[in-house]
């Protein structure tokens, strides 16, 4: 199946996608986000997304468009707040926020975004560092501190497609010659791999524990 709708197919497709039930994760900090969940009532989460959000610089209006999508359940919703919180210093998260509220439609969406969250967390916990957001379209990337362009991807698979080397170009254009990093959870197929490394990108895949690693 193709990957969440929430990119518009812009990109690469995936073999497989953990809807209907994933273990929802929180960059460095799950045990926080399951006390969380269970000492505070759906009302009380919304309260404290709502001041995290609005903290680190989302929109008053974005931050109520992303409360109030029903993509989200309150835990997928505090996975997400508590996953961009760690990306600490990172600037323009706002825009991230502004996409999950706008782009989000089910379920698959909602996990996206909490997921590629917190690849981007621990990218940025990790040797990279990240500046700031940008968006390629309906996709979120990130500049690291260095320059690098990160594009973080937390799908099982990830094939090459004709869709894929259209956004591998216009990832490039974004980078104007900085270096370029695709960071995957799961498995990068060796055609996908060939493909970008050709074309100078850096590939990392199985970042993440799941069922194909």
């Amino acid at each position: 199946i193709s990957w969440a709708s929430f990119a518009g197919g812009l990109t690469f497709q995936v073999a497989t996608m953990p809807i209907g039930g994933p273990a929802l994760t929180v960059t460095g900090v799950t045990s926080t986000f399951q006390d969380v969940l269970r000492d505070k009532s759906p009302t009380d989460l919304k309260i404290m997304n709502r001041k995290i959000l609005l903290g680190m610089g989302a929109s008053a209006a974005d931050t109520e468009a992303f409360l109030n999508n029903g993509a989200f359940s309150p835990s997928a919703q505090t996975a997400f707040v508590l996953n961009l919180k760690s990306l600490d210093g990172v600037a323009n998260r706002g825009a991230f926020v502004r996409l999950a509220a706008k782009k989000s439609s089910d379920e698959a969406d909602a996990i996206f975004c909490v997921e590629t969250a917190e690849l981007m967390g621990n990218l940025h916990e990790g040797d990279k560092p990240l500046a700031r957001i940008a968006l390629i379209g309906d996709f979120p990337i990130c500049v690291a501190k260095d320059g690098t362009v990160v594009v973080a991807l937390q799908w099982d698979y990830a094939a090459w497609t004709a869709l894929a080397d259209r956004f591998a170009r216009d990832v490039k254009a974004e980078a104007k010659g900085k270096p370029c990093l695709v960071a995957l959870s799961g498995i990068v197929s060796p055609r996908l791999r060939e493909e970008l490394e050709s074309r100078g990108f850096h590939v990392q895949d199985r970042l993440s524990p799941g069922p194909l690693r």
